[in-house]
């Protein structure tokens, strides 16, 4: 797929992420990574190409490919007035799949309160509960976004044992700035100036 976007241009990028495999993905500031993400999250357009997630592609088949995923992102997507529980059960309503007593297990194992409010979450705790919602919908495809970006190292500490945790055996696509932070990839891309210049592994 490509993408121009004002002087910046996603160029010809070929990827394939299998089942099973946990992708990490890494590069500077203004690589390409975001741009990238948004394609396959159905957000952007492509200019050429074609995004396939499960197969399908975006043009009638939205509501199902997002039905299958889960995501932690570093936008603020949540209802901050909501509690922590309404936040869930709204927008569950959206995934045939979420379970909210599973949702509830999630929450308490990561040590967060049900009834509290959206808005009293620190940056590490709306990244736990981010991956509580996401597991609880059961997603096929769970992409995490610079999970461990902007946290102290207590938190950062915290959420990437989680990560470590969660993903193992989990199709997963991880944007990260530090290759420490995808440790489990299976496969590893490099982006730099719209391109994937160099993709292996660990080894």
């Amino acid at each position: 797929v490509s993408k121009k976007l004002g002087d910046f241009r996603l160029d010809n990028i070929n990827m394939e992420l299998p089942e099973g495999y946990i992708m990490g993905l890494i590069g500077p500031n203004g690589s390409g990574k975001t741009t990238l993400l948004n394609l396959i999250l159905g957000l952007y357009k492509p200019d050429s190409g074609e995004v396939l997630v499960f197969g399908r592609g975006y043009e009638g088949e939205e509501r199902a490919i997002h039905e299958d995923m889960g995501f932690v992102l570093q936008e603020k997507l949540f209802e901050g007035y909501m509690t922590l529980q309404e936040n869930g059960n709204h927008y569950g309503n959206y995934y045939k799949h979420y379970q909210p007593e599973r949702f509830i297990e999630l929450l308490q194992s990561f040590g967060l309160e049900p009834k509290k409010k959206y808005k009293e979450l620190s940056k590490g705790e709306e990244l736990k509960f981010q991956f509580a919602f996401a597991l609880a919908h059961a997603p096929k495809l769970l992409i995490l976004d610079e999970a461990t970006s902007n946290v102290d190292t207590r938190t950062e500490e915290l959420v990437q044992k989680a990560m470590d945790k969660i993903t193992v055996g989990r199709t997963s696509f991880i944007i990260a700035h530090r290759l420490s932070t995808i440790k489990n990839a299976n496969l590893i891309l490099v982006m730099n100036e719209g391109n994937i210049i160099e993709q292996g592994t660990h080894e």
